[in-house]
């Protein structure tokens, strides 16, 4: 049988009335850029996260970049993230002006290592930028408690981590901003690149607001002609980084039925655990504080490689998922970090393979997905 990795046209037809009113609705009112429709996915939104305020922006890797931006990083700072991410968490540290330093993981979660971190912290650490990786959340607890001791701000890369919880506290209000992706295939996705920012602090959420639209101070006006009385003034040089209108209103359909679709994400995976339990397969792993919203499900085994030909050449999709970690890439060889640098991080990454799992999955699929894996670990 052979089995997708996701299925977003499903998804479209399971709300194509809603997703298709809010589109004409858009096209019909004239205003493409910011504007009411923004303004009430981000209300939306907000209330979802358990938070004050939330900012529309470019894409995942936007809310992160314009997250440091805030945060006024000077050459010589440094931020501590982890190897095992997208580029983009290490990269927007770059493009924001400031150093990077990667912290090994933990061996279960692959996220942070609080027992790791302090060994990496500086007098020049400002920023420490933990990831809720494939949507179960950091350690937060222990995180906070040592950049507080040591007066170091935390920013949360939660874009794969939208409804995840800790300890039954939404992701992304630990620190003054939280960085989300809302890009097709993502925990809550529209049809073109997005991302979202969330915080409790107005002052930080207004500077994010003026950092997306230029540095334009905002309520100016939009257009050539607008009367309501703005007066344009340029604050600081932002960037072009707005969420657009068209898909705000696709992502605020799309938004009441959000948590069905991670309920749909959680069933497949409770049926990889009870398949691989007592087998040579790992099941993903979620702490009893977590609630883990499984934008990706890495089962682990020995034979990795010759597992996922295994399980593509049935027609089944087993993916790396941004793997091998960074430090191994050719971007990031000026850190001097080679193999053996972030043994957990690379040992776990030796032996992850993704799988599919997404809303839609059958029962009758992911049993499929898991029984030949089983077969193939069994050396069949």
């Amino acid at each position: 049988m052979a089995v997708p990795s996701s299925n977003l046209a499903a998804e479209y037809q399971s709300l194509k009335p809603e997703i298709d009113e809010a589109i004409m609705r858009v096209l019909a009112s004239g205003n493409y850029v910011l504007g009411e429709e923004l303004e009430a996915f981000e209300e939306a939104f907000a209330e979802y996260q358990n938070a004050r305020f939330a900012m529309g922006v470019g894409s995942g890797t936007a809310s992160l970049h314009l997250a440091l931006e805030a945060m006024d990083l000077q050459p010589g700072d440094e931020v501590i993230t982890v190897p095992n991410t997208d580029n983009p968490t290490a990269s927007v540290v770059t493009h924001a002006g400031a150093k990077v330093v990667l912290a090994d993981t933990t061996g279960d979660t692959f996220n942070m290592d609080p027992e790791k971190l302090e060994q990496y912290i500086t007098p020049r650490t400002k920023v420490i930028l933990p990831v809720h990786l494939f949507g179960h959340p950091a350690d937060m607890d222990p995180i906070m408690e040592i950049a507080d001791h040591h007066g170091i701000t935390v920013i949360e890369d939660a874009c794969l981590a939208i409804g995840a919880e800790y300890k039954g506290r939404r992701m992304g209000t630990y620190g003054p901003l939280g960085c989300f992706s809302v890009a097709p295939g993502k925990i809550l996705g529209g049809y073109g690149d997005g991302g979202m920012i969330v915080s409790n602090d107005p002052d930080m959420a207004e500077r994010i607001r003026v950092l997306r639209n230029y540095g334009h101070a905002p309520r100016v006006p939009r257009f050539p002609g607008d009367l309501t009385g703005g007066k344009w003034t340029v604050l600081e040089e932002g960037f072009n980084q707005r969420l657009d209108t068209i898909q705000a209103a696709i992502l605020r359909a799309k938004l009441p039925t959000l948590d069905d679709r991670i309920a749909g994400r959680r069933r497949a995976a409770a049926i990889y655990r009870e398949i691989f339990e007592g087998t040579p397969v790992t099941a993903a792993h979620e702490e009893p504080w977590a609630k883990h919203v499984y934008f990706a499900y890495n089962a682990m085994l020995d034979n990795r490689d010759e597992a996922q030909d295994y399980m593509n050449s049935r027609g089944i999709p087993a993916r790396l998922i941004y793997n091998p970690p960074l430090h191994l890439h050719p971007a990031y060889s000026w850190m001097g970090l080679g193999p053996g640098s972030l043994p957990t991080a690379e040992y776990t990454a030796s032996r992850m393979l993704g799988l599919p799992c997404f809303p839609q999955i059958t029962e009758s699929q992911v049993e499929e997905v898991a029984t030949t894996l089983v077969k193939f670990a069994k050396g069949g």
